[in-house]
């Protein structure tokens, strides 16, 4: 039973966790091909929507039951790795629902009502400053999420001791 958890486990975390890592390539080429910038945040608002967070929290499932099934036991010394993964965890699901989510959702109702074209005469070159600082949120965002992500695959793999 262990095994065919941790298989879940661990594939779970490649489908879920791996399209966000993409999304920062998408960003760029949106600001290379502007026009294109709606399709995008609708793209990665479903997958964020859709695979991320929902994935994550099974995600959670799957390592409570990894916990249960190996009889880990949280407050040992040795798992002290564990204990700090989940709290990474936690932070990560609620950022991500809470802030994250938000963020991509404000930018999909934005790009929406992008004019098409180039902006009018006189107008400053790059996007309406709205955009402009939702794209940077959810770019420092998706930097928080990637790092936290990376920390607790680190300590999955590593199970360093303290």
């Amino acid at each position: 039973m262990f095994q065919l958890f941790l298989f879940l486990h661990v594939m779970g975390a490649i489908v879920v966790f791996g399209p966000s890592f993409a999304f920062p390539f998408i960003a760029a080429q949106v600001q290379k091909a502007p026009q294109h910038g709606h399709f995008a945040a609708v793209v990665m608002d479903v997958i964020e929507r859709r695979l991320i967070i929902p994935g994550a929290i099974v995600q959670g499932i799957t390592g409570v039951a990894l916990i249960l099934i190996a009889g880990r036991d949280l407050t040992s010394a040795a798992n002290r790795w564990l204990g700090i993964a989940i709290v990474l965890y936690l932070i990560a699901v609620l950022f991500a629902i809470f802030v994250q989510a938000k963020n991509a959702e404000k930018m999909v109702h934005l790009s929406a009502n992008m004019p098409s074209g180039p902006p009018p005469a006189g107008a400053p070159a790059g996007p309406p400053p709205e955009i402009a600082a939702t794209g940077k949120k959810l770019a420092q965002g998706g930097q928080l999420l990637a790092g936290l992500i990376v920390l607790i695959v680190l300590l999955m793999v590593t199970k360093p001791t303290f």
